[in-house]
């Protein structure tokens, strides 16, 4: 699709390369999945900050402020399911990093980004700044109970926050933190959401093309309509609209849609793959053997390497 006239620089660049190979693009970006902070504004004002204390900042400064918050309030500022390397994922790609290299091999062992973001959630849990609970349904639980302070996820987190009605204006939105000393780290980062595909049987592609063209890739009144049913969009342009600006009272009547876009467009690239759910799962082995039974990192990191390339093949 990269001829067909559909402009991809309108989209959020991480997003586009999802569906890129070979310098060729494969499909169309479709909802949102860019990394949102949001914070519980009542239980910040009790430890003396406000959701500005918290708006582009460094993970180490997140940390200390983690510690004042947990003090003041008893709440931990993250919970997060345990085994589940999502935290972690978040945090890689907002540095630029990724599991693998550009020619496709393991980039486990050796990542000295991954090595200290694992390092930073290790930590949080042994502060008790960040707590891991048993499954999804808990994890859900400790937004809408006040168990904790803030919710670090895709925007799509927001449809499990925004039912506990007697919370609206309680809640912000901001974007994360970024990892001291990394070059090219950023503020911004991307889970979940999802791309459009023309398959290689459609029997009119033109139209299927001027389809995707007219709607996905050009249509302000489409976005303004899906926004309503939970999609936000990562085409740019979509940002511009009423609907989009639109003051949020659940979130401190903050024009949080557009907010979400321009974070989309912040957001670095990484390297997926046919085996990235592998190294996902690896990671996540790793991660909770370390927190769970105090395995040395080194040894979880060096076997995580080799079980993707074993589960490669090489």
């Amino acid at each position: 699709m990269t001829n067909s006239g559909i402009d991809f620089s309108e989209f959020s660049a991480a997003k586009v390369a999802y569906s890129t190979l070979d310098g060729k693009n494969w499909g169309i970006p479709f909802d949102n999945g860019a990394v949102i902070n949001c914070v519980r504004t009542d239980i910040l004002e009790q430890a003396g900050y406000t959701v500005d204390d918290f708006t582009d900042i460094t993970w180490s400064d997140y940390m200390e402020k983690a510690k004042v918050v947990l003090e003041k309030t008893g709440t931990p500022m993250l919970t997060a399911q345990a085994g589940s390397p999502d935290q972690v994922m978040m945090m890689l790609q907002s540095c630029g990093s990724s599991l693998f290299n550009a020619d496709g091999t393991v980039n486990i062992e050796g990542n000295e980004e991954l090595k200290a973001i694992l390092e930073i959630y290790i930590q949080m849990v042994k502060d008790g700044t960040l707590v891991e609970v048993t499954d999804w349904d808990q994890y859900i639980a400790s937004l809408n109970n006040g168990t904790a302070a803030s919710a670090m996820n895709g925007c799509w987190i927001m449809a499990s926050i925004t039912p506990v009605e007697d919370q609206s204006g309680k809640w912000a939105l901001t974007n994360m933190p970024k990892l001291d000393g990394i070059d090219g780290a950023t503020n911004y980062s991307n889970n979940g959401g999802s791309s459009w595909a023309i398959s290689a049987n459609c029997q009119n592609v033109d139209l299927a093309v001027d389809f995707m063209n007219s709607t996905f890739a050009g249509s302000n009144e489409l976005y303004d309509d899906v926004i309503s049913k939970g999609a936000l969009a990562t085409w740019a342009p979509a940002s511009e609209s009423e609907a989009y600006n639109v003051p949020v009272e659940f979130f401190g009547n903050d024009a949080i849609y557009a907010k979400i876009v321009e974070f989309a467009t912040h957001t670095p690239s990484n390297i997926t793959g046919a085996f990235y759910y592998d190294a996902r799962d690896a990671v996540g082995v790793a991660l909770s053997n370390i927190c769970q039974t105090g395995a040395d990192m080194d040894s979880e990191i060096k076997t995580a390497q080799e079980t993707v390339e074993f589960n490669m093949g090489g």
